[in-house]
């Protein structure tokens, strides 16, 4: 797929898509009615995986929601309680597109492996994931949208694929642990032109 192809699929689920969906009882997910695309969670388990066939995690799927702290309804969330219930998560070998916000706030999320096809992280996708430690952006994977690991404070490598063409803007800001930026050999300079002058210090060639 090209850029504009890989930009083009929708990550936020439609009317119509919710309408008819498929629900998961076993960790209490929603897909479309093809099993194609992941629409929406509710009151998931703590390890979930996502099934064989899932090319699209759709927006906000896995993010934090008030009705997961614990405070009376209209209260205001402590920070420290603003934590998605997710802490494992099996993701399918078919997986092409992360949608905007999906882990957004999973803050007991330590690893997460990315498949192999994955095209797209989209924005915010992993913003707050406070205790993420490190991250292998897969050699296929495109597009890095704006955002998608800032404030992740915990991470310290993250290792980039050579395919990687976009990296938005802020993609990395307030990782305050890191410590590697891996990119494969001979492509320093191409990932220097795609990241801030800040995080050019941490860029290793291996």
């Amino acid at each position: 797929m090209t850029v504009p192809e890989i930009m083009a699929v929708p990550t936020a689920p439609s009317r119509e898509e919710l309408d008819r969906d498929v629900w998961d009882n076993d960790y209490c997910l929603s897909y479309s009615e093809d099993g194609t695309r992941l629409l929406d969670a509710e009151n998931f388990p703590s390890d979930v995986t996502v099934k064989e066939g899932c090319r699209v995690i759709c927006d906000n799927v896995f993010a934090f929601q008030d009705y997961m702290a614990e405070v009376k309804i209209g209260q205001e969330i402590p920070l420290e309680q603003r934590s998605s219930y997710l802490e494992k998560i099996h993701l399918p070998s078919t997986l092409t597109h992360i949608g905007a916000c999906a882990f957004a706030e999973c803050g007991e999320l330590i690893t997460i492996k990315l498949p192999g096809g994955l095209l797209f992280i989209g924005e915010s996708a992993f913003v707050d994931c406070w205790q993420l430690e490190s991250v292998n952006i897969p050699a296929g994977c495109r597009i890095i949208g704006p955002r998608a690991f800032q404030g992740c404070i915990n991470l310290f490598r993250v290792r980039l694929g050579k395919s990687v063409e976009t990296i938005g803007e802020d993609a990395f800001d307030d990782c305050e642990s890191l410590e590697e930026v891996i990119v494969p050999k001979g492509m320093k300079d191409h990932f220097k032109a795609l990241l801030p002058k800040r995080i050019h210090k941490y860029i290793k060639e291996k």
